[in-house]
């Protein structure tokens, strides 16, 4: 405090006259005074912002609670997730998901009509032996059988009758189901005596047994179709 008195006293010889010891000592009150309460006004604002810290993260804390994880639990489990270029990606579908059955109006083909088809797929083509329905854009040959729906005839130089398998019906009529993988195969005796076989691949379509015989249910054999022999 000394530093104070000095400057005062420069202060006072640069003016008419010495200040008296009674007007230094009163200002150096005033100084401790202003000293001392600038002090008291920051540590309350430091007191402050401490708790209103405490305040905000016990908020938070609460509130991470009542969803079931923290905070960062759960701002991560909502934000989507980001390719390594920082771009929005959206969560990969279930490997081998089931598609749907939706009307097919579009033109028939060779051999064999249909009344559905999977969503989202198109006869790729046909001949007097098979059928084939694949993925829109799908641009492989119609006798290249992977990812696909195919629907043939048992061919003749097999048993005419149904192989072993899990049993389902078909239009009223007993068929089974030959589990892959990697396609599972229903064969089944329709109403005209036929013995239909419908070749499903699993890892494309997901399909249940009583899946592939509701297609079966809208497919129906004409008179071009032939079985194929081997």
């Amino acid at each position: 405090m000394s530093d104070i008195r000095d400057v005062l006293e420069q202060t006072g010889r640069s003016v008419e006259g010495a200040p008296s010891d009674e007007t230094v000592e009163a200002d150096l009150e005033r100084g401790r005074a202003a000293l001392a309460r600038r002090r008291r006004e920051r540590t309350m604002r430091w007191g402050l912002a401490g708790i209103a810290a405490v305040v905000l993260m016990t908020g938070m804390a609460l509130v991470a609670g009542n969803l079931g994880g923290t905070p960062d639990a759960t701002r991560s489990s909502a934000a989507p997730r980001t390719s390594g270029h920082g771009t929005a990606t959206a969560p990969a579908p279930a490997h081998g998901s089931s598609v749907r059955l939706v009307a097919y109006t579009g033109e028939q083909l060779e051999g064999f009509a249909v009344d559905r088809v999977p969503e989202g797929w198109v006869l790729q083509g046909s001949n007097s032996f098979r059928l084939t329905l694949a993925p829109q854009g799908d641009v492989t040959s119609p006798d290249d059988f992977e990812g696909k729906l195919v629907v043939m005839l048992l061919s003749s130089s097999a048993p005419q009758k149904l192989p072993k398998g899990n049993p389902v019906e078909v239009n009223g009529n007993d068929g089974v189901v030959s589990p892959g993988p990697p396609a599972d195969t229903l064969t089944y005796r329709d109403d005209a005596g036929h013995f239909v076989q419908i070749q499903a691949w699993r890892s494309a379509l997901g399909w249940t047994d009583e899946q592939l015989a509701s297609f079966a249910e809208g497919v129906h054999v004409t008179a071009d179709a032939q079985p194929g022999v081997g």
